[in-house]
């Protein structure tokens, strides 16, 4: 009833069209054109190519006066179409796609429906396109590499050899592993063939898609010896995985962009065979030649995006404004701009003691990582100097920045700036703790910012323990120290210790519990009065359980100082330790931890979202932390593996550490849980980069941020 579908149709756009293999008064009409179905038969690739000339002919004739609108390659995409249609009726196991993708029930039952389209034989299915359907086989190919390994020139390469013309197709790092195409949701088995991704878990891809198709290809670029820009190397031995190299994707003219597309379609050829052998010539020049093509289109839109902002994205090759040459030099396919995002910073906290206020860096070796294409690297090794080349905001500074920058604001604490609105591009505030929870955030008059607060500006966003809104995103602190801590000493294993069960760390269990502590805090003092009790504690700091003591509080707001007992005084199951030696070079206490069994670690103050370091040093030093804070530690951390010290019924964690003194077998069973609970975990919380969780929380806080997350 084509009347009532235009009235239906006609309020939403302003031409609706009918196309019809039917005859009637209807076809008089201008917006319909019918068609005989003698017209649609083929027998083969020529006549398939015959049809769809005429059709699209006559679509321009009686519908578009464009002629772009029906273009060349457009034909293309509907031969290429056609093509998958038949290769998967000749298949005859692709029920699932024949409908859902094509509106075919069956391949039999089609044909005897419609007796449109005679099936071809397996030959006779040949375009640019490569058929589904391989020697009976279906296959899929991901293209999985970290980022900064030129993926994007492997992945434009293998659409090239397989599906010229095709949009490309990126997994994102999400729970359901959507795959999008164009900004939509895309299934897997609907027809493409190369998914890019920088998910590296080679084996869970191959498992989960093992009973979509008959063969799963892994195409992967490494770079360099970095382990962030490499996957396992032992996965590279599989005969469905092909690893190539970062120097095997570099060109620098069009006779370098050849060779290259050679030499990995050889490799591909070679890998390969199993499924392809003489069933897809690989290493046909007119297959090479569209790969050829593909990498030129993808170096000219490279080109053309050049001066625009990096959030600028093409949808056809995966390539972004101000795109960076991938070793600095003028390469095609990377062509550098002069627009390119710097990263600024500014923050810090001028304590008393201060003799020169500098800006915090904490936050930039989290910036380094989520934003590794904006100029700015922040590097240190033990014993060496800071290498800082991010540029601090001043005054004099600020007429340097534009819209493409980010500034990487310190916990909102002192910067030269005063108003930050001045800064022209994105704002990330990396913040430890509330604004109201530290004396030294100047920024806090009376105390009106809250955890809820947000700077002003849409282009302000906060990583910290605020909740989450579009703006901000909540992360524990203590995630952000362990990911400080593993850039700064990185030949600690520091990340494994955490997140690895096998690589767990063990204190030598040659004393009962430590506590360090200066800051008076008494819920915290009696919890380790209390805990004297059951054996005697070292303390380190000022803090030695003498709650009765109250230090009185400090003209300017600074926290107060615990009061030590008087050597007559104290408990014989309380013991002063010296911390100095025991520290590592770098002031931290898990060294001083090793040594014990037990690690009081308790907050400051119970606020939500704040899990700070404390928890996190027990844990590095191989000890068991009885812990006080936030309720969202037991979402961070396995609660399997600590004592929480619940002040309202202290007895459970006071009677808990007393079994597990008195029970060997038990306090072991504790010590080697995981720190970690599960993936999901890692995944929410730990995932910075591709190498934890498949970098799921560094995708979301850029895409908090509106960057896009494909970068070569």
């Amino acid at each position: 009833n084509m009347l009532a579908m235009y009235k239906t149709m006609k309020p939403k756009f302003d031409e609706v069209f009918f196309v019809a293999p039917v005859k009637g008064e209807a076809c008089e009409y201008e917006n319909v054109m019918c068609v005989d179905n003698e017209a649609l038969v083929y027998s083969d690739s020529d006549g398939m190519e015959d049809v769809v000339t005429k059709i699209a002919k006559r679509l321009r004739h009686h519908f578009f006066e464009d002629p772009t609108v029906l273009s060349d390659d457009k034909l293309v995409v509907a031969l290429n179409r056609l093509v998958d249609m038949e290769s998967l009726r000749a298949d005859g196991k692709q029920a699932t796609i024949l409908e859902e993708k094509f509106g075919i029930r069956a391949a039999g039952a089609a044909a005897a429906a419609d007796n449109a389209v005679n099936k071809m034989s397996d030959s006779l299915p040949t375009s640019d396109k490569a058929p589904l359907v391989i020697n009976g086989k279906t296959y899929h190919i991901f293209q999985a590499s970290p980022p900064h390994t030129a993926s994007t020139v492997l992945n434009n390469f293998l659409i090239g050899m397989f599906e010229p013309g095709a949009e490309y197709s990126f997994m994102v790092y999400n729970k359901e592993r959507t795959i999008r195409r164009h900004d939509k949701d895309v299934a897997i088995d609907d027809g493409h063939i190369v998914t890019k991704t920088h998910i590296l878990d080679l084996m869970g891809l191959y498992k989960q898609y093992r009973n979509k198709f008959d063969e799963i290809l892994f195409v992967v670029a490494n770079r360099g010896v970095n382990p962030e820009t490499r996957i396992d190397a032992s996965l590279c031995q599989y005969n469905n995985v092909l690893c190539v190299e970062y120097e095997e994707l570099l060109y620098s003219d069009e006779h370098g962009r050849e060779m290259v597309v050679r030499g990995l379609a050889a490799k591909l050829k070679d890998r390969f065979n199993f499924l392809f052998g003489d069933h897809l010539d690989l290493m046909d020049s007119f297959r090479l030649n569209n790969a050829v093509t593909r990498l030129q289109q993808m170096d000219q839109a490279t080109k053309s995006m050049a001066d625009q902002p990096f959030t600028v994205s093409d949808t056809m090759f995966g390539v972004h404004g101000g795109h960076r040459n991938r070793d600095g030099s003028e390469m095609l396919g990377s062509s550098r701009s002069d627009e390119s995002g710097k990263l600024f910073y500014c923050g810090g906290a001028p304590g008393l003691n201060r003799k020169e206020f500098k800006y915090s860096t904490f936050g930039l070796f989290l910036a380094n990582t989520l934003f590794p294409e904006f100029e700015g690297k922040i590097e240190y090794q033990p014993g060496q100097p800071l290498v800082n080349t991010a540029i601090p905001l001043t005054e004099d500074t600020l007429n340097q920045a534009t819209s493409n920058d980010i500034l990487i604001m310190h916990s909102h604490q002192k910067c030269e700036i005063l108003s930050l609105a001045a800064f022209p591009g994105r704002q990330l505030h990396v913040n430890a703790e509330f604004y109201d929870m530290h004396p030294l955030h100047l920024l806090n008059p009376n105390g009106e910012f809250t955890q809820n607060y947000l700077p002003p500006g849409e282009q302000s966003y906060i990583i910290g323990p605020h909740e989450d809104t579009r703006r901000s995103i909540r992360i524990p602190y203590c995630s952000m120290k362990l990911w400080y801590l593993h850039k700064t000493r990185p030949a600690e294993s520091i990340l494994p210790k955490i997140i690895d069960p096998t690589q767990k760390p063990r204190n030598t269990k040659e004393h009962f519990l430590l506590y360090i502590n200066s800051h008076y805090i008494e819920y915290r003092e009696r919890a380790a009065r209390a805990l004297s009790e059951i054996g005697t504690i070292h303390t380190a700091g000022k803090c030695q359980g003498n709650w009765e003591v109250q230090p009185p509080p400090k003209p300017d707001g600074s926290p107060e100082q615990c009061e030590p007992f008087e050597d007559s005084l104290r408990p014989p199951s309380i013991l002063p330790v010296s911390a100095s030696s025991d520290r590592d070079t770098q002031g931290h206490n898990s060294n001083l931890f090793s040594k014990y069994r037990f690690a009081l670690v308790m907050e400051n103050a119970d606020a939500p979202g704040y899990v700070s370091e404390k928890i996190l040093d027990a844990f590095l030093a191989g000890s068991i932390p009885v812990y006080f804070g936030s309720r969202m530690v037991f979402d961070v951390f396995n609660p399997r593996a600590f004592v929480f010290f619940d002040l309202d019924i202290p007895q459970q964690a006071l009677g808990q550490i007393q079994f597990l003194e008195q029970n060997p077998s038990e306090y072991e069973r504790m010590l080697n849980e995981p720190i970690i609970a599960n993936e999901e975990v890692l995944e929410k919380y730990f995932s910075w980069d591709e190498t934890v969780g498949n970098g799921a929380l560094k995708q979301r806080i850029r895409h908090m941020m509106g960057l896009p997350y494909d970068i070569i």
